[in-house]
């Protein structure tokens, strides 16, 4: 990728050449200041409305399809966009209440509101209106969305009325941040209102990035994957692809949203975040490649620019933004935004006004230098809060897996953040509570106490630091033998004691069944489907497992609803587990009946049809049915999935 370098303005550059004084205050005149503030709004704007067909529509994979050409009038669009408004509500708090404002008052604004709101939002709100307040309102303990990227994508304004003093917008972001998210939720915007802050008298891109990451404590699980794109482009300046597998494989699975947890969909501060962060180094001060990549990204793919935009629009200023893309916004410059009192240009006004209350109470202070205004803006260096907010769910960190073989059963997982020690919690499948059967300091662990046949479940139990969910959901599997056992003939086999469902999606979004052993209770007319949200891009799939080698010769698969939507499949096949090598293979000699409609349409399609896989008898260790997902959304359902060994 070529590498862009910001120009800035003669009279911007004979400025910061002589911005440090003796006295430890950096000077800027005003009307530098207020482009670069009209730079900051104009950049969400814009990047906001550039993203804003995309969203969430690319989630857990990269955005390849071709993104619209940009025309001047798509920034109408910002003037409806929460991405812009909602954060309109706290600059109003604060020209209410002044900089002293409290954590109450902060609050009272929001449950005011009364536009819609989703995650950390809605109910931090909700917790406002029902009287607990910030900072509880966005406490772990009374909301489950602290984590999530809400008051990052309305940090910004916390920035840019505090122009070179990242302190202050911290102090900020404490009061507002807190209104609805906890710990990492809370350092997203630290870090985005930092960088707008480092904006103003800093024209390197990456150094912008790296100061404002002062801001949050270098611990936090926000740090390390900001660090992480920071040290990956530091090795691989050209490739974000590369940078975005990165973060897909190590931070991909971390969200505690309740929509987002074990699915692919992500709304987490963090790797939000971290596509902010690639927007801008990747970008390196192009305009429209910072907004490229963090679009391409996925995920929150209109916040994601809104917030890597603004940043640059700051660094850049107004004037300096590639002309098509701020064509139109003088024609709706007087237009307020929805739900506020503000427009373009009454923002600039009021921005600086508070940004001038800021400077004096930091201890800067404003001359005339003959028709010029100056600002002397005392030095702050970016400084973390002292105490540091984390909640750490194990279970989503830890990805714990459990392999049976030789004789043993092998325990692996991935670090946990804070934890110190980790405890192996063990028990038979559905037999009492657990036992405590080991404990280290590693990642791995080997039960040799393992009876073959018998189906185990296992558990890791982390000792962290800070507030968190400590246990892991449960993993389960069985020492098989691949000799087969005396294998009842004309019983459904699903149904034995040491079977299991198992599937490709365990944490469904749609409006059927949860638990995925449904699929084998023995009612064909429920529905279970892989409906996530996200578009599927491999081989969906059901399974029955078994903790000992059984034989077969049908299986029965009871397909679920259909919707407008998806429910279906474009391929469908059937595989066994084998017993000795644990790999799954294409059952030999299968043949379904009736025929499977493969057509991409719900058409025509009863619900609850049976479909049998007739084969030669073989020995496995599980069955599965395998293939294409249809519909515009990608996914299946399933009523009911059976094995037999027929006489």
């Amino acid at each position: 990728m070529r590498r862009y370098h910001i120009m800035l303005s003669v009279t911007a550059l004979a400025l910061l050449a002589s911005s440090s004084t003796a006295q430890g205050f950096r000077q800027i005149d005003l009307d530098v200041l207020q482009d670069k503030m009209r730079g900051a709004w104009a950049g969400q704007m814009i990047g906001v409305s550039y993203g804003a067909p995309y969203e969430f529509h690319y989630q857990g994979s990269i955005m390849e399809d071709p993104i619209r050409a940009w025309e001047p009038g798509f920034v109408d669009n910002s003037i409806h966009q929460d991405d812009l408004y909602v954060e309109m509500t706290f600059l109003r708090a604060l020209e209410v209440h002044g900089l002293d404002i409290t954590y109450e008052q902060a609050g009272q604004a929001f449950a005011d509101s009364q536009y819609g709101l989703w995650h950390a939002n809605y109910y931090g709100r909700e917790n406002c209106r029902n009287g607990i307040m910030p900072p509880l309102s966005g406490d772990p303990f009374h909301n489950a969305h602290f984590d999530d990227i809400d008051y990052q994508i309305e940090a910004d304004f916390g920035g840019i009325i505090c122009p070179g003093m990242p302190l202050a917008s911290n102090r900020i972001s404490d009061v507002f941040g807190h209104v609805m998210n906890y710990g990492d939720g809370v350092y997203g915007g630290m870090w985005v209102a930092a960088m707008y802050a480092e904006a103003y008298f800093e024209s390197d891109v990456e150094t912008v990035v790296r100061r404002a990451l002062l801001a949050i404590p270098a611990e936090s699980t926000y740090a390390m994957l900001i660090q992480d794109v920071l040290d990956f482009h530091a090795k691989e300046p050209d490739d974000w692809r590369a940078c975005w597998q990165m973060l897909e494989d190590k931070w991909g699975h971390v969200d505690l949203c309740p929509e987002g947890r074990g699915a692919p969909f992500n709304i987490d501060a963090k790797l939000n975040g971290g596509y902010i962060a690639m927007g801008l180094l990747y970008g390196d001060g192009d305009w429209e490649e910072t907004l490229v990549v963090s679009t391409r990204c996925g995920q929150d793919n209109d916040c994601n620019p809104s917030n890597a935009a603004g940043v640059l629009g700051c660094i850049l200023g107004y004037e300096s933004i590639p002309e098509i893309y701020r064509r139109s916004i003088p024609s709706i410059a007087e237009e307020k935004f929805s739900h506020t009192d503000y427009s373009f240009n009454s923002l600039t006004d009021v921005c600086t006004k508070l940004a001038r209350d800021v400077l004096l109470r930091e201890g800067g202070r404003v001359r005339q230098r003959g028709d010029r205004e100056v600002w002397f803006v005392p030095h702050q260096a970016p400084q973390a809060p002292v105490e540091i907010e984390q909640y750490i769910a194990a279970d989503v960190y830890a990805g714990l897996t459990v392999t049976f073989a030789n004789g043993r059963a092998l325990l692996e997982w991935q670090p946990v953040p804070f934890a110190r020690r980790y405890a192996i919690l063990k028990r038979k499948a559905g037999q009492g509570g657990w036992l405590r059967v080991g404990s280290t300091t590693g990642r791995s662990w080997v039960d040799t106490k393992v009876e073959p046949g018998v189906r185990y479940e296992y558990a890791l139990s982390a000792d962290l630091t800070v507030r968190a969910e400590p246990t892991t959901s449960a993993v389960t599997g069985a020492l098989i033998s691949p000799d087969p056992i005396d294998t009842p003939r004309g019983v459904n086999l699903g149904l034995m004691e040491g079977a299991w469902a198992d599937a490709l999606v365990t944490v469904p979004r749609g409006s059927g069944l949860k638990d995925i052993e449904a699929i084998r209770n023995g009612v064909r007319e429920e529905n279970y489907d892989s409906f996530t949200g996200a578009i599927l891009h491999e081989d969906d799939w059901y399974a029955i497992r078994f903790a000992a080698t059984v034989e077969a010769n049908r299986v029965v698969y009871t397909e679920g609803k259909s919707f407008d939507n998806g429910g279906w499949w474009l391929t469908l096949g059937l595989e066994y587990l084998d017993a000795r090598t644990m790999k799954w293979q294409p059952v030999p000699g299968a043949g379904m009946s009736p025929a499977y409609d493969y057509r991409d349409t719900m058409e025509g399609r009863e619900p609850y049809t049976a479909f049998t896989f007739e084969f030669p008898t073989l020995s496995a260790a599980g069955f599965r049915i395998i293939g294409r997902a249809g519909g515009v959304r990608t996914f299946t359902s399933i009523g009911e999935l059976e094995v037999y060994l027929d006489p």
